[in-house]
């Protein structure tokens, strides 16, 4: 029931990745038992984009997601950010290598890292109407092997016909 649960979660994110996307792409580590990740540590995403606060804003986006599903358990943000502080390099906060990954599973009691970046957030306008425009690429990664369990890349766009029509938006 659990492996279920965790399969759903990541759908979900694959959801919220490919929204209304033309082209999304998802990998998942079939040959792994996906029951032992209990609780993960959301890392600061890259960001890729001229919009200053995107990567910060979709982390907690994501962050939100994964303890509204009751899914995983989530480090507290200022935890890992302390762990990153005192261990790493502001470059290595993105990309851990297999005994960062190691260290910060013993530090925070994890099984795992969700990791990733923001590859394009821009505001769109049509007429009053404006919308995001997103494009996210996530990981989860075991700590103890640093094998990648599950990847998605997508895009998704916050307009809605029916949102605008009706106001919803």
């Amino acid at each position: 029931m659990r492996n279920f649960s965790i399969m759903m979660i990541l759908v979900l994110l694959s959801g919220l990745l490919g929204g209304c996307s033309t082209a999304k792409q998802a990998y998942l580590e079939e040959t792994l038992d996906l029951g032992y990740v209990q609780r993960v540590a959301i890392l600061p995403l890259e960001n890729h984009t001229s919009e200053k606060f995107a990567a910060e804003r979709l982390r907690d986006v994501f962050t939100t997601e994964l303890l509204s599903q009751r899914i995983f358990d989530v480090v507290e943000k200022g935890d890992l950010n302390h762990f990153l502080r005192e261990e790493v390099s502001e470059a290595e906060s993105y990309n851990l290598d297999a005994a960062l990954a190691r260290r910060l599973g013993q530090a925070l009691s994890i099984e795992a890292y969700l990791a990733g970046s923001v590859d394009d957030y821009t505001e769109m306008r049509n007429g009053s109407y404006s919308y995001p425009v997103v494009a996210v690429t996530l990981r989860l990664v075991d700590v103890k092997t640093g094998r990648i369990i599950w990847q998605a890349s997508g895009s998704t766009s916050g307009y809605s016909t029916w949102g605008r029509v009706f106001g919803f938006a």
